[in-house]
C-alpha cells in the first residue's frame, strides 16, 4: 500500500503505473514547503499525542508507550486537537532518538553542536520547549541510557517510550544509521 509523505495516509496507485508521492495538491504543496516530520516515521502506526507530557490517544484517553491499541497513525495524531502536540512511540525496532536538553536558544551550545557533529546525516529537530534537540536515527540499543557529555545531559531510548515531535527541522537530513559508540559512555 501507498502512502502519502506528507500526511501518512493511505493513497491509490496512479495512473499508467505512476506511483504517487501525495494524497492530494494539499499534501503536495506542504511537501514543497518543507514538510518537518521523516517519512521513515510518518508511515508507521505509533503516533500518540501529548498533554504536558503525559501520553494521550487522539480521542484523548490515555495512552501507553508499551499499548499500540492506544497508538494511530500519522495523520490522524496529526488531525486530533487534543493535547499540546505529537508524541512517536520507540518500540525497539531500530529506530532510536537522542535526546539533549537545555542546549539550544536558536543554535546549538558549542556541546551540543560535538554531538549534532557526530550524527551529520540524520534528522534533528527543535524539542517542543524550544531549548533542546532530538536526534533521529536508526541504531541497536538494548535499553536507554542517560549520561553526560561535556557538561551536556544526553538520553538516548530505543524502546518503552514515547517522544514529542515538533517537525521543526534543524537538520533536514533523513534518517541514518547511528554509531551510538561514539557518544555512550
Amino acid at each position: 500500500m501507498t502512502i502519502c509523505e506528507v500526511c501518512g495516509q493511505p493513497i491509490e496507485a496512479g495512473a499508467r503505473g505512476r506511483k504517487p508521492r501525495f494524497c492530494g495538491s494539499n499534501c503536495r504543496v506542504k511537501s514543497h514547503r518543507g514538510q518537518g516530520v521523516p517519512l521513515e516515521l510518518r508511515r508507521l502506526a505509533r503516533w500518540i499525542r501529548h498533554s504536558k507530557k503525559v501520553p494521550i490517544t487522539v480521542t484523548g484517553r490515555p495512552a501507553s508507550s508499551t499499548n499500540p491499541l492506544t497508538w494511530s497513525t500519522y495523520g490522524d495524531a496529526r488531525r486530533s486537537v487534543k493535547g499540546d502536540g505529537l508524541g512517536f512511540v520507540l518500540n525497539g525496532d531500530g529506530i532510536v532518538c537522542i535526546d539533549l536538553d537545555h542546549c539550544y536558544d536558536g543554535v546549538p551550545t558549542v556541546e551540543a553542536q560535538a554531538v549534532l557533529d557526530l550524527f551529520p546525516d540524520t534528522y534533528v529537530e527543535v524539542s517542543p520547549s524550544g531549548t533542546g534537540l532530538h536526534i533521529w536515527g536508526f541504531a541497536s540499543l538494548s535499553k536507554g541510557r542517560r549520561f553526560m557529555v561535556n557538561g551536556l545531559s544526553v538520553e538516548v531510548y530505543p524502546s518503552g517510550r514515547y517522544m514529542t515531535v515538533t517537525g521543526k527541522a534543524v537538520n533536514r537530513s533523513s534518517f541514518a544509521h547511528l554509531d551510538l559508540n561514539q557518544i555512550l559512555p
